[in-house]
């Protein structure tokens, strides 16, 4: 066998040795946990239908070892969601928040019919008259949970 064709062979052989692994969920451990409690506004990155990065400011909850987002039906990244599953969130990690960390996983869309996922997020940033006001305003939007299902977690600073 030729040594290009044989370093080939073993560059995918190895690929697909550890396919497995690359697909495996991301494990949320504490110091992420921790610093995940605090309210800070996550920037979720969707692949819009031409490849590109579409980066939005969002808020966010924990649930499980996932991440997830209530967000209008009629949004754009609810369709860049439908078309590919992949994208990241990075929460933290700029001026005045030097700690963060860059998110990378699947993406799923989630109805919600009893809005307790909704709430969950909602009440994380806003509580009070405030609350109140908020969920009034929403009340004929139909809303969606996108939920990231971590794969990689990656410390920025």
């Amino acid at each position: 066998m030729c040594g290009w064709l044989k370093s080939l062979t073993c560059v995918l052989a190895t690929r697909n040795k550890f396919n497995h692994y690359l697909k495996r969920k991301a494990i949320m451990i504490e110091p992420i946990r921790t610093f995940l409690e605090t309210p800070r506004v996550a920037y979720l990155s969707s692949i819009d239908l031409r490849g590109y990065p579409h980066t939005v400011p969002v808020w966010f909850a924990v649930d499980g070892d996932d991440l997830i987002f209530s967000t209008a039906k009629s949004r754009t990244r609810v369709k860049h969601v439908l078309v590919n599953s992949k994208g990241a969130v990075t929460i933290g990690g700029n001026m005045g928040d030097p700690e963060g960390y860059l998110i990378q996983g699947d993406f799923k869309i989630d109805e919600d019919p009893t809005k307790a996922l909704r709430n969950k997020v909602i009440t994380r940033y806003i509580s009070g008259e405030a609350l109140e006001q908020f969920l009034t305003r929403m009340a004929h939007e139909e809303r969606l949970i996108i939920r990231l299902t971590p794969t990689k977690v990656i410390r920025v600073r």
